[in-house]
């Protein structure tokens, strides 16, 4: 068991062991919020236009990520983008206000990380701070269960949350 990150995780092939094609690339990760979560993988749409995904790859499929690719068993687990729960929503989502329950902005989420066996979500990334255009830069990371919230329009955490700064 490992820990990745969306950011990571997005541009990857997907690859089918039994069939022994490339399915395509990973262009979004869907997440429920609620259940924290990460239920499927979005392949091809995306880019400039932002055009709807071509398929979807139900997370509890995928039999492994790896540095260069994600693999499932075999080609027929990818599904139409039209049969994702209404409350499946983009990795984009997270990029919100993080406000503490005590009214105070501790930052702006960028990312999530999460159990790259099971999909659950581990922490919530903010934006880095420091360095030089984006390098050398610190995020901080906020455990999962210090997480109140994912709002439609911020993310609450609680006043005690400790942040972890991340390379």
């Amino acid at each position: 068991m490992g820990t990745i990150t969306g950011k990571e995780i997005i541009g990857r092939a997907v690859v089918s062991v039994n069939d022994g094609e490339k399915l395509g690339m990973i262009t979004d990760v869907q997440v429920d919020y609620t259940a924290r979560r990460v239920v499927g993988l979005a392949l091809g749409g995306g880019g400039m236009l932002h055009k709807a995904p071509d398929m979807i790859i139900p997370y509890a499929d995928v039999t492994a990520v790896a540095a260069h690719a994600v693999t499932v068993q075999q080609k027929s687990v990818a599904v139409s983008p039209n049969t994702a729960a209404s409350s499946v929503q983009s990795l984009g989502d997270v990029k919100k206000r993080v406000l503490n329950d005590a009214g105070e902005i501790i930052g702006d989420g960028d990312d999530l990380q999460f159990n790259d066996a099971n999909g659950e979500i581990v922490a919530l990334q903010l934006v880095s701070k420091g360095g030089f255009l984006g390098v050398g830069g610190t995020a901080a990371v906020i455990p999962v269960g210090d997480v109140i919230g994912f709002g439609r329009d911020v993310i609450t955490v609680r006043a005690t949350a400790a942040t972890t700064p991340t390379a």
